[in-house]
């Protein structure tokens, strides 16, 4: 278990939880909301969703006071549903028909995780009803260009959601069948510069959605590509060819594919698990967070105002991979 190698290195799952989640804390906005820094509200939903995730993960190892940070996010997310119950990434412009399904996903679990069953039900059940007929997901927000509406990772996303929150999806193997398909030869879901610019974004829902629903088979040719992929000190880095902007940092593309691994059956006694841990863990900063450098945007002056960084995202994503390793 992961607490087991913890205690090895002198350290404590219960301590590493602790000091990322006190992190969120300093991080938390008068309005409730979750972000390092306030100036920034492009992905202010996004961020304090994970963070949200994160915590309702761990919740039973955070002392009791936590509750506050928990109730002002909840709060926060409330006053910007759309009338649909659904969530946008952040401050961008948009109708109120429109939302961000990965973040509305990623809101139904937490709500779910936290017990608050109803509400994630209702938010479910409205999820479901925008499955497309061929089966997957797709992004219902005019900012995403309309090639990139369709990644796997939204369908992963969706499917999960309802998972958690014990909804049947209407079409399953539709779903199945669109998510398998959209897996190559090398056995990775592809990779979109819009999506972090890493082959682990779009494909560690993906996988989880597959492992959830049975298909072993996909998820086996993913744990692959991941496992040939790592680098020699335990990391994962990765870019789209020619992409001219800033990549997404090793420290979250590294918490993505070990959350893949986990996903996949893989633990800390695995050598290239234990690895990825390490890593993880001697990136560890003083004040409990991890590295997330800049969303990668390209440099280009219409996305000159899309600067946005990813220290409560990547804190977040380490905080899940931990957890799923905790489980094994």
């Amino acid at each position: 278990m992961l607490s087991t190698h913890l205690e090895n290195r002198a350290l404590s799952v219960d301590r590493v939880v602790a000091e990322a989640c006190e992190y969120f804390r300093r991080a938390q906005q008068p309005d409730g909301s979750i972000a390092e820094d306030p100036s920034i509200l492009v992905f202010q939903e996004w961020d304090s969703v994970n963070a949200l995730k994160a915590i309702a993960l761990w919740q039973k190892v955070l002392p009791a006071g936590y509750g506050s940070v928990t109730d002002g996010v909840l709060a926060f997310l409330a006053g910007r549903e759309k009338p649909t119950g659904m969530l946008s990434w952040g401050a961008a412009e948009i109708g109120p028909a429109e939302y961000c399904t990965e973040t509305s996903s990623e809101y139904i679990s937490a709500l779910a995780l936290l017990g608050y069953e109803e509400k994630a039900r209702r938010k479910a059940e409205f999820l479901r009803s925008r499955q497309l007929p061929d089966g997957p997901w797709e992004e219902v927000h005019s900012h995403i260009p309309r090639a990139f509406q369709l990644e796997p990772s939204v369908t992963g996303f969706a499917l999960c959601a309802l998972d958690d929150a014990g909804i049947d999806p209407d079409r399953l193997d539709e779903a199945l069948e669109f998510l398998a398909g959209k897996q190559v030869d090398e056995g990775h879901f592809g990779i979109n510069w819009y999506y972090y610019c890493t082959h682990y974004y779009l494909m560690r829902p993906a996988v989880a959605a597959l492992v959830q629903f049975g298909n072993f088979a996909a998820a086996a040719r993913a744990r692959d590509f991941v496992l040939k992929q790592q680098r020699p000190d335990g990391s994962w880095f990765s870019e789209v060819p020619g992409f001219r902007g800033e990549p997404s940092v090793p420290e979250l593309q590294t918490a993505l594919a070990l959350m893949t691994l986990a996903q996949t059956g893989m633990g800390v006694g695995d050598p290239p698990v234990r690895r990825a841990v390490d890593w993880l863990l001697d990136r560890r900063r003083g004040d409990g967070s991890w590295f997330g450098g800049r969303y990668p945007y390209p440099e280009t002056e219409s996305y000159s105002s899309f600067r946005a960084t990813q220290d409560v995202y990547t804190t977040a994503q380490v905080l899940a991979a931990f957890k799923y390793l905790e489980q094994q």
